[in-house]
């Protein structure tokens, strides 16, 4: 497997493969990642050259002597693939327009190695190439290679992100394999949350989450429009922010102050994954009203705590979500029909229970790490044969 990164610190890929390697390892896959020591996208910080994470699961972080932005370049690690060329099947890139892919086209070019892509939301994201100089150069190389030379299969985490594959990669309905990504549900699950309720003086509120990044992207200036809303007609209403920021913080703490809502908004930083499930817990509701998300792990992560979810009515929330079941989705476009939404739900906790449970359910059937495992199984075995 191929990725610029590998560290929680940047989520994404690192996530995706964490969860579906033990399950690949029960069925005597190997995985090894070829990846870049260095993690910051804005500095050098280092990672260790090797990392053994379990007997069939193992790391190597090469050197990435230049960048331009997210494009990193080892060159060494092209003979680092030719020399572990017979341990290699399947070429597995998970960072599309990135060096790692484009050295992973090639030894999959010269070594007749089959090759899966999981894109992560890269062809919807960067067609405007403005700051993007090579990934356009990458397009128009190997990219073209690619689609030239070799039968690439690539993996769709929504049904919306399919005819983009088709237009992108110039294949047809057998090279492209719907796999949604899943939620651990050993972890995410309702658990008591009372005392982190109490600790955190929420006990006697109706408690509005978002969890993601701090970003305007996430649409957290919109949550804080709708909640401003909210607020004025039911004061027992609060919103608690968890996400690491990224660089929007300043922007949302000056929203905050504009509408008074200081001592009605919690804002916990980062929290990790293991930690996360008591908080979903203790809300009464989630809110997600990300302005770009190619799938919305999120969402499924509240819906396998039992909460009702309401999100934006784009690719991967518009197929996580059943709208009027689970929650609601919408292009938080009107703010105050939000906000209503948010209020009549708040007022009627048999609705928002049950739309929990049903939630719940969904999650079970149709988004776990064992089922997008095993169909990443089924596909390397297809891709074989």
């Amino acid at each position: 497997m191929l990725t610029p990164f590998f560290t929680g610190e940047l989520g994404g890929p690192f996530n995706v493969i964490s969860e579906i390697v033990p399950y690949l390892e029960k069925k005597d896959v190997s995985t090894t990642i070829f990846t870049t020591s260095a993690i910051g996208k804005f500095s050098n910080k280092r990672t260790e050259f090797y990392e053994q994470k379990s007997k069939n699961f193992r790391i190597y972080r090469l050197d990435s002597f230049l960048k331009f932005k997210e494009y990193r370049i080892s060159f060494n690690l092209l003979p680092f693939l030719i020399t572990h060329e017979k341990k290699i099947d399947i070429i597995h890139s998970h960072a599309l327009r990135s060096y790692q892919e484009d050295i992973g086209s090639l030894f999959s070019l010269m070594k007749k190695k089959p090759m899966v892509i999981s894109p992560h939301g890269g062809i919807s994201i960067n067609w405007d190439y403005s700051d993007k100089v090579p990934k356009m150069i990458s397009d128009k190389s190997i990219g073209y290679l690619k689609k030239k030379l070799l039968n690439v299969h690539y993996i769709a985490v929504t049904k919306m992100e399919i005819p983009l594959i088709k237009k992108y990669g110039g294949v047809d309905d057998n090279y492209i394999h719907y796999i949604p990504h899943g939620v651990n549900t050993d972890i995410f699950k309702p658990v008591e949350s009372y005392d982190l309720k109490k600790k955190l003086g929420l006990e006697n509120f109706d408690v509005i989450l978002y969890v993601g990044r701090i970003a305007k992207g996430k649409g957290v200036d919109k949550l804080i429009k709708i909640f401003n809303t909210v607020h004025q007609k039911n004061k027992r209403a609060k919103l608690v922010l968890i996400g690491g920021d990224a660089g929007y913080l300043p922007i949302v703490k000056i929203l905050i102050q504009k509408y008074n809502l200081s001592k009605y908004i919690l804002y916990l930083g980062y929290i990790s994954k293991e930690n996360l499930p008591i908080y979903y817990s203790m809300a009464d509701l989630v809110v997600y009203p990300s302005r770009q998300e190619i799938f919305g792990l999120v969402l499924c992560e509240a819906m396998a705590c039992g909460k009702t979810v309401i999100g934006s009515n784009i690719m991967g929330p518009s197929e996580i979500i059943v709208d009027g079941k689970t929650g609601f989705t919408s292009d938080f476009r009107d703010l105050d029909e939000i906000s209503n939404k948010i209020l009549n739900l708040l007022e009627n906790k048999k609705i928002l229970n049950q739309m929990g449970r049903n939630g719940l359910e969904r999650v079970k059937k149709k988004f776990t790490w064992e089922k997008a495992a095993q169909l990443h199984f089924e596909l390397y075995r297809k891709v074989l044969h």
